[in-house]
């Protein structure tokens, strides 16, 4: 790190003046952000891969809008992977606005009952509603017995419209070989429990096959084949055979899971609905008919059609959605928002296709050139997805200049040393200063690694950075390099930064 001397002759205090409100001028500062930058980018961590890189300053400019720091390949696609987050949650707030609700709907059409979606990717999702104090299947019990209440005891058919997205449920191109696993669940537009089927095993005895427990509580809905038994070893293994519902559980466990074993399910529509129906027969609500789809009450409701009414209306605050996806990087929400958001821009049901189409547009509004993306799904786990790091730096530049939504998306970010996918960061000694003033997205598929986000300086102004890497192998390393380039910008902050490289 280079330093100036502790005195400088006349000259060059001249120099440093005008170098702090002169754009094009020479980076003058005791921190060279450029030279400490370039060196973190030369680690051979590197050597085999690319980076790009993107520093804006967001306060304090002249002119008032972002300024460029530092870049190196900036205007590069890369592979962002989850970084791809901060765009589809980005687009979609600025679409639909910090009071946004999704809002999923018990209707009924007759003695039927009708589920119908709105994408929610909250809806029964057990871990975030054990933060309420709340069951998975809570919102069904209290239709339940909202229902009995009403002096209703038994129903025909429970239905479930999801049309508001397509039923391409899982991504041509995620990996085919992982789709039991819960990152890569499905997404339809009624989900629950985030698509997937929780497993709690109780082991008897070594040798003798466990029993376990699910959440959604005794759902029928999966057909598991228990193979696994109590052991030395904790070596469970749970998966479903592709485009079923048939599960295996096998190999051995020596105790008891306090967290969730979780496999995916296929058609998470028919799950939802399925869970409804046990639901309210556990309840004393007799179900006559059977769990089957409907493609009409949607249109019927918002056409105020007389044959189909409302009974109940479950909401979802978007800033709990947007949590989700950023702080915890669950690639469901942000798929559900990126499709969700198709729907509403292209008035056709959500699919991958208008839903980064409409992602692209919001780039162009922030003034990204279309030549700095290609943009396949709204997660960012397939490896088709390419973006820019200045892409992402000017989303983030984008967010924060608007008073409408700066807050609630900072918010959505995890926040360096306290939650969410950056608890465990910046903890190495240099660093920890430095937690609780970063607020950013990491990502991680392999052969990529990516930090992008905000960090609130020691100037008390705030800082954008992208910083993604592809073709790597020591990921550790790399996550190292980007704690190294946002010690940079904040070791800089302290004397003052002036131009762009």
């Amino acid at each position: 790190m280079k330093r100036l001397p502790s005195r400088l002759p006349t000259a060059a205090l001249v120099v440093l003046f005008v170098g702090c409100f002169c754009a094009s001028a020479p980076i003058l500062r005791a921190a060279d952000l450029a030279s400490d930058i370039s060196a973190a980018l030369r680690d051979k961590a590197l050597a085999k891969g690319e980076a790009g890189v993107e520093i804006l300053r967001l306060e304090g400019t002249r002119d008032g809008k972002p300024q460029v720091l530092f870049r190196h390949n900036s205007d590069i696609p890369l592979i962002p992977a989850s970084n791809l987050k901060l765009l589809t949650t980005s687009a979609f707030l600025d679409h639909f606005g910090a009071d946004f609700k999704f809002k999923t709907t018990l209707a009924n059409r007759g003695e039927d009952l009708i589920l119908v979606g709105d994408g929610d990717p909250s809806f029964g999702d057990a871990e975030l509603y054990k933060k309420l104090g709340w069951e998975s299947t809570t919102v069904f019990a209290n239709w339940a017995e909202m229902l009995k209440k009403r002096g209703i005891t038994s129903v025909n058919n429970v239905l479930v419209d999801d049309t508001i997205l397509d039923q391409e449920f899982v991504h041509a191109r995620w990996p085919a070989n992982q789709q039991h696993l819960r990152y890569v669940a499905g997404v339809a537009g009624m989900n629950f429990n985030a698509n997937a089927l929780d497993f709690y095993l109780h082991v008897s005895g070594s040798g003798s096959v466990v029993n376990y427990e699910t959440d959604p509580p005794a759902t029928k809905y999966a057909n598991v084949n228990n193979a696994c038994v109590g052991g030395r070893d904790n070596a469970v293994w749970l998966s479903r055979t592709p485009n079923t519902n048939n599960v295996e559980l096998k190999g051995e466990t020596n105790a008891d899971n306090a967290k969730p074993i979780s496999v995916s399910v296929h058609d998470p529509s028919l799950y939802a609905a399925t869970v409804l129906r046990e639901t309210l027969e556990s309840k004393g609500i007799k179900v006559t008919g059977k769990v089957d789809r409907d493609s009409t009450a949607r249109t019927a409701l918002k056409a105020s059609a007389s044959d189909v009414r409302v009974m109940a209306i479950h909401e979802t605050p978007l800033d709990a959605v947007l949590a989700r996806a950023n702080k915890d990087s669950m690639n469901l929400y942000a798929e559900a928002m990126c499709k969700r958001l198709g729907a509403d821009v292209s008035g056709q049901p959500g699919s991958w296709k208008n839903g980064t189409a409409a992602l692209a547009d919001f780039l162009g509004k922030c003034g990204v050139s279309a030549s700095e993306s290609n943009l396949d799904d709204g997660c960012g786990l397939s490896k088709e997805n390419k973006v820019s790091a200045n892409a992402l730096a000017r989303v983030l530049a984008y967010n924060f200049a608007s008073t409408k939504v700066r807050q609630t998306f900072t918010n959505s970010l995890a926040v360096a040393g306290a939650d969410g996918t950056l608890d465990k960061r910046f903890k190495d000694a240099g660093f920890t200063d430095l937690r609780g003033r970063v607020f950013a997205k990491s990502g991680f598929v392999n052969g990529v690694s990516s930090l992008s986000g905000y960090v609130k300086a020691k100037d008390d102004r705030w800082y954008a950075f992208s910083i993604l890497m592809n073709g790597v192998g020591d990921i550790a390393t790399c996550k190292q390099i980007q704690e190294k380039i946002v010690r940079a910008i904040d070791d800089a902050s302290s004397v003052g930064v002036s131009s762009a490289r």
